[in-house]
């Protein structure tokens, strides 16, 4: 039976259902339950493709090349930030022996697949045209589709493209109308768009002539142009994000007047809107899945509201023939959608699969989280993030001190729909071992001698519905480890002095700079918590394995201390391609510290290789060069004059003297210089030193 989902076609993980599984086949070889499709016109979710259209800078050939890129990553059109896909149209090609066809189908048939993209094995050789307003997609490719797969043959008295968009959005109409009842004031909100649309007419189906259908819309020109359809009664153009113009002024009647409030608009953020519209035991349906169900029930319990809340509903029964019959029935809203569709599809003409060189800028930030980089290997890293972020799986971050691993957690947090609630970081090197316990799971009044009268919430139960942050998990004692795991495993905590369980749902992203693996061989850390930590690894490399990322990190801290401190200073070209060559041993926290320094300490607006070199030299001096040898000033003398390759063959020169001053051995140097042994002992000899361990 659960072969008919697709079971045997996930690879990551093996066995699981294709929706969940990060990776599915999508060799075309047909197994006996399924069916090869030739695919022409893949539709996609609305949501998915303006994150890609966002991402890509409207650039159609970066659209296409980062569509195909998730196709080879994912063997599937499955977008791991929106966690949205779309559907497909086609030709049979071939049918499996042990197909159930269910629909009839024949090769040579044209369908329309109600299979979400993000379960359908999909190969697409090309990409011909794209279609802006509909997020159609001319293609060359083939899909496989399961025994389980919805399918419906395309109508030959309906216009196709009309009849994709529809059947993408086809729970949607369905779902309303068994949602709402005669009689009734319902709210629309997205009135104009597609979905908003096809769910107004759903809505006036149900109703007749009876109640009242109010439509919300973004701007006059929507209003104007929806009300020439005679659907709503009233239609309103109100911003829904924006509270007090969606319910103040002119518009106070809107709150809680409405028995079912139906949101169709594809932005987060219209959740209030849709609550203060409603009346107490009315219903409020999420027709898209940008909303947040979990806020809106927790918003609504905190203002003492009852609600029904229906979320996105992506397939019901019978959904595809009512939203067929509902577009014969009222012809005007096979003209709305098609209005809505107008564009005509762009051609596009790749060269080859692999995606061209975007045009170099000073840096990419993502989202406002402070994930600076233009490196391609930040950029897989930041994928991996939003790979992971739609998943409740824990995450292992791993990396040296100071490369950024708790922004990386905030990026997986900020892109979950954890969002909402908080992310709680615990720093486990930095709370003592005898407090651990009552710091992270609380405690009751007068559990210990000094228990604050009114116990304590601890910090895993202050995460609640968010995300736990373990930083430095490396660090925890190994007694306390068999405690963490349990409440891992358990999903519940007991304060300390408590007997009660507290069920506590949070996802934890841990980090690290050390080895667990190795830590477990040495009986250091516990091997079943490792497993249970280590369901998603992610290695933030250092930042000497970066470079192109020090530039545009460098400018972005420049910038905020000039904010900060109310200075215009900027960084030299020389100074930045000097800068792009440091090691950097401290990572980005050693680059932050840096030009801290140098904009306090520096008299000139512009920051020149010599500011740098006297900072850099500073660092050595008081990481250990002889009080009676001061290493500053004998520096600066010879900085004087002379070439930048002459510059930093002295610079060179007297860090390999002040690093055999304190280590002596040329093995350690190399281990903390990041170079062999032998270029240790080359470069010594080269400027004179003496190598006296080799």
């Amino acid at each position: 039976m659960l072969d008919s989902f697709g079971l045997e076609r996930s690879i990551e993980p093996r066995h699981a259902l294709a929706q969940q599984a990060w990776k599915i086949d999508n060799t075309m070889a047909l197994r006996p339950d399924e069916v090869l499709i030739d695919v022409k016109i893949i539709n996609i979710n609305l949501v998915s493709f303006n994150e890609i259209l966002d991402e890509t800078g409207g650039d159609s050939d970066l659209l296409c090349q980062r569509i195909l890129e998730i196709i080879r990553e994912r063997g599937k059109l499955h977008n791991p930030v929106t966690n949205s896909g779309g559907m497909l149209y086609g030709s049979v090609v071939e049918l499996g022996p042990s197909y159930p066809n269910s629909c009839q189908i024949r090769p040579k048939d044209e369908i329309i697949s109600l299979s979400s993209l993000t379960v359908t094995p999909l190969r697409i050789s090309r990409i011909l045209r794209i279609d802006y307003e509909s997020a159609q997609l001319e293609v060359e490719g083939q899909a496989i589709l399961y025994a389980s797969s919805p399918v419906v043959k395309k109508p030959a008295d309906l216009p196709l493209r009309a009849v994709i968009a529809a059947m993408d959005e086809a729970g949607a109409p369905t779902r309303t109308h068994q949602t709402v009842q005669p009689g009734q004031e319902v709210l629309v909100l997205g009135a104009s768009g597609r979905i908003g649309l096809m769910c107004g007419y759903a809505a006036r189906d149900k109703m007749g002539s009876s109640g009242r259908l109010v439509g919300i819309v973004r701007d006059q020109e929507d209003r104007v142009q929806l009300e020439r359809y005679g659907l709503f009664d009233e239609v309103l153009a109100l911003d829904a994000t924006d509270l007090n113009a969606f319910c103040g002024g002119a518009h106070t009647e809107i709150a809680q007047r409405f028995d079912v409030v139906i949101n169709c608009i594809n932005t987060a953020d219209t959740e209030v809107a849709s609550l203060v519209a409603v009346k107490n035991r009315g219903t409020i349906y999420f027709a898209t899945i940008c909303c947040d169900y979990k806020f809106v029930a927790l918003t609504a319990e905190s203002i003492g509201k009852e609600i029904r809340v229906i979320p996105y509903t992506g397939f019901l029964e019978g959904h595809a023939e009512y939203t067929l019959e509902l577009m014969r029935r009222f012809p005007q809203m096979q003209t709305a959608i098609q209005r809505r569709l107008r564009g005509t599809p762009e051609a596009v003409s790749l060269p080859g699969q692999e995606p061209p060189p975007r045009p170099e800028a000073d840096g990419e930030e993502d989202g406002g989280s402070g994930y600076i980089f233009r490196s391609r290997e930040s950029k897989a890293t930041l994928r991996q993030a939003l790979k992971v972020a739609r998943y409740t799986s824990n995450v292992m971050i791993y990396g040296e001190s100071g490369v950024g691993k708790e922004i990386i957690a905030r990026v997986i947090h900020q892109n979950s729909e954890r969002k909402s609630f908080p992310m709680i970081k615990i720093n486990c090197a930095a709370i003592p071992e005898h407090l651990l316990e009552s710091e992270l799971f609380g405690y009751e009044k007068g559990s210990f001698t000094g228990a604050s009268s009114k116990g304590k919430l601890g910090l895993w139960e202050a995460a609640q519905n968010g995300t736990l942050f373990l930083d430095e998990v490396g660090e925890l004692p190994i007694a306390f480890q068999a405690k963490l795991l349990r409440v891992i495993q358990e999903k519940e905590i007991v304060r300390v002095g408590g007997i009660t369980p507290i069920k506590v749902d949070v996802r934890i992203i841990a980090a690290t700079n050390r080895d667990l693996g190795r830590m477990v061989q040495t009986g250091s850390f516990r091997e079943d918590l490792y497993y249970r930590l280590n369901v998603y690894p992610i290695t933030v490399l250092p930042l000497r394995k970066r470079r192109a990322d020090i530039v545009p990190l460098a400018k972005y801290f420049v910038e905020r201390y000039n904010r900060e401190f109310g200075l215009q200073k900027a960084l030299g070209v020389k100074t930045l391609e000097f800068l792009e060559n440091q090691p950097f041993r401290g990572n980005i926290r050693e680059l932050q510290n840096l030009i801290q320094r140098l904009m306090i300490m520096t008299d000139y607006q512009i920051i020149e290789v010599r500011d740098v070199l006297q900072a850099l030299s500073a660092d050595l001096s008081e990481a250990g060069a002889p009080a009676e040898e001061p290493a500053v000033p004998a520096f600066q003398a010879a900085l004087e004059g002379g070439s930048l390759k002459e510059m930093l063959g002295r610079r060179e020169r007297e860090i390999l003297r002040l690093y055999q001053q304190q280590y002596k051995s040329t093995r350690k140097m190399a281990r903390l210089l990041g170079i062999s042994q032998s270029s240790v002992v080359r470069k010594l000899h080269q400027y004179g030193l003496q190598a006296e361990d080799v």
